[in-house]
């Protein structure tokens, strides 16, 4: 498996390559720089007037748990934000009509001692597709600082089609959206369910750094985790993902090799280009039919309110 840097390759051939399980840099996108500029404002004016790489040297877990819980949803939902993503993925070549994303998500990763459950949990060994993700998922990565080996993340690619014993079976979709409406309130403690591999040690892992300005595209099966924070500085990125329609339709995907857990988290994608999400029939159709009293689309208002009460 290869790590590629802005490779010449048509919209179809780069989703392939993605999902034999390559690794894509692409650094020559406008849109990206105008996302970093753009969250960098935000988090500046959130720690002002602290440096927001050393913010965590000014509050406590409990007091950044409320800052950052109250601010992530807004900026995930902000119409800016979304419309950034959009621009990104045009602007990678991706056709619009059969492009669905999701919403953009910050992430926030701080040294050992301080905050890293809940709204900065630091993910163990997982692929995203333990989450409930489709096989045709892509992962967009773009660091909003410059990352460090010591403070970002890894991959075990030689693990990416084979078989990893793990705890996805303890994940379902639709429940893990009930118990994020809880996430800000998480400082001490783990609540969710975080499907990570059981006791693997990768015998050689790859560090992969893109420059701010610069964005990763790896697929959903890829296993990798975050780097456990030694660097005394926090580190903040930004993540989306994007599912092809075709692909989901044909089938054309990333390998499934051990996955055990349920739902399906495509509700979540909307169309680039006219903001539709994927029709419910072909939904159950390929994933099967929800529960009834299942929350099939996490609450954007709910989550806000939530945060408003920690």
């Amino acid at each position: 498996m290869t790590v590629f840097v802005d490779p010449y390759l048509p919209a179809d051939e780069l989703r392939q390559s993605l999902y034999d399980g390559n690794l894509i840099i692409l650094t020559r996108l406008r849109a990206v720089g105008d996302f970093v500029n753009y969250t960098r404002d935000q988090l500046t004016e959130l720690f002002r007037p602290h440096d927001p790489e050393h913010a965590h040297e000014h509050f406590d877990p409990s007091e950044m748990a409320k800052m950052l819980g109250s601010w992530k949803p807004r900026f995930i939902h902000a119409e800016r934000s979304k419309c950034l993503v959009r621009d990104i993925i045009k602007e990678a070549g991706l056709p619009a009509e059969y492009t669905h994303y999701d919403v953009p998500k910050p992430r926030t990763s701080f040294p050992a001692g301080h905050l890293t459950t809940g709204v900065a949990f630091a993910f163990p060994w997982h692929r995203d597709v333990w989450y409930s993700a489709a096989p045709q998922q892509l992962n967009w990565w773009l660091p909003i600082f410059a990352a460090r080996e010591d403070n970002s993340m890894s991959f075990d690619l030689p693990c990416f089609d084979q078989v990893v014993p793990n705890s996805s079976d303890a994940f379902d979709y639709y429940q893990n959206n009930t118990k994020r409406l809880t996430t800000a309130a998480q400082v001490t403690q783990e609540q969710q369910a975080r499907p990570g591999a059981l006791g693997h040690k990768p015998v050689d892992d790859l560090v992969v750094l893109p420059a701010p300005g610069a964005v990763l595209l790896f697929s959903g099966a890829q296993l990798h985790r975050s780097i456990p924070n030694t660097s005394g500085r926090a580190r903040y990125s930004v993540d989306f993902r994007t599912v092809d329609a075709r692909d989901l339709i044909a089938g054309r995907g990333a390998p499934l090799v051990d996955v055990h857990c349920t739902g399906t988290a495509i509700r979540d994608f909307h169309n680039v280009a006219d903001g539709s999400a994927f029709d419910e029939q072909t939904v159950t159709e390929l994933f099967g039919a929800p529960p009834t009293d299942a929350m099939l689309v996490f609450s954007a208002a709910e989550a806000g309110r939530s945060a408003e009460s920690v």
